[in-house]
């Protein structure tokens, strides 16, 4: 079969796909999109949870749900571009706007969020990059080999955990949210927030930058005993107290103040650590 007979046949399967079923006011619909190398889908929702999984082979699949005739779901192809949007028809609760959104994607393919109060789950993506953008919205992060691309995060006030995360570009922001990151990994990975706590625990990945700063949040740090880190940790106006081992640096530009700041490097210093905060309170701990 030519090229030009499959992509149409392709075109009138996906028109199928989104013919979809209604009962009990729910409506359900399922996209399936042939991928493209370099394909990517975006995703706008303002209310209801979005998950996103791995899937092999090559198609993405999208099943939505919306709860009532007073939302409906958009999709659009623009070249190796997908976007798929919640859009509104008419006024109605938060519970009849609420779409619930489920996402296969192969690997290699880029995934972009926008959501306002639902969670954002993603979890054993492969390669792909990784933008998520939430207010309320509650992220989470699971099991994820990005094979060196981007992981970015952004909330305004909702929590974002991060778990089993390696080889990702990571730049992560929250304004009030909590940020909680175990087993990450990346070359480098920078966590920030204004009021929120942050928290890590894991190795910090080997020849990878690492910065976590919060305005008036803690910071948190476990270190088990085999971390090779170079640290570097600082608060203004806040404490800064260490109980990991290590050892003092011969030469360094950072005069460290008692009970506010600290350095030094633990086994080879493979990993560039810094922590800071204005006014919180940094702690960093034997695992």
């Amino acid at each position: 079969m030519g090229r030009g007979n499959q992509n149409r046949k392709l075109a009138w399967l996906l028109v199928a796909g989104w013919a979809g079923l209604t009962w009990a006011g729910a409506q359900t619909k399922e996209l399936k999109y042939l991928a493209a190398p370099g394909a990517s889908v975006s995703l706008a929702n303002d209310v209801g949870p979005v998950t996103v999984r791995y899937t092999e082979g090559h198609k993405i699949v999208v099943k939505s749900k919306a709860n009532s005739n007073k939302v409906e779901v958009d999709a659009e192809q623009k070249g190796n571009r997908f976007e798929i949007r919640t859009h509104i028809l008419q006024p109605g609760s938060e519970e009849e706007q609420k779409v619930e959104y489920e996402i296969f994607l192969p690997a290699k393919v880029g995934i972009t969020v926008r959501a306002n109060s639902g969670p954002i789950r993603v979890k054993g993506l492969r390669g792909s990059e990784v933008i998520l953008e939430g207010d309320s919205s509650p992220v989470e992060v699971h099991e994820v080999d990005a094979g060196g691309q981007h992981l970015h995060v952004r909330t305004v006030s909702g929590n974002i955990t991060l778990g089993n995360i390696a080889n990702a570009h990571m730049e992560i922001r929250s304004l009030s949210g909590d940020v909680s990151l175990e087993n990450v990994s990346g070359p480098k990975v920078q966590v920030t927030t204004t009021q929120g706590d942050i928290r890590y625990q894991g190795l910090f990945g080997s020849n990878g930058e690492y910065s976590l700063i919060s305005h008036s949040g803690d910071i948190n740090v476990a270190l088990p005993e085999g971390a090779s880190v170079d640290m570097m940790a600082e608060s203004v106006e806040g404490s800064a107290d260490n109980d990991f081992p290590l050892q003092r640096k011969q030469h360094s530009s950072f005069l460290p103040h008692q009970g506010r700041s600290f350095s030094g490097t633990s086994h080879s210093g493979s990993s560039s650590v810094q922590l800071s905060s204005f006014s919180g309170k940094i702690r960093v701990k034997k695992q």
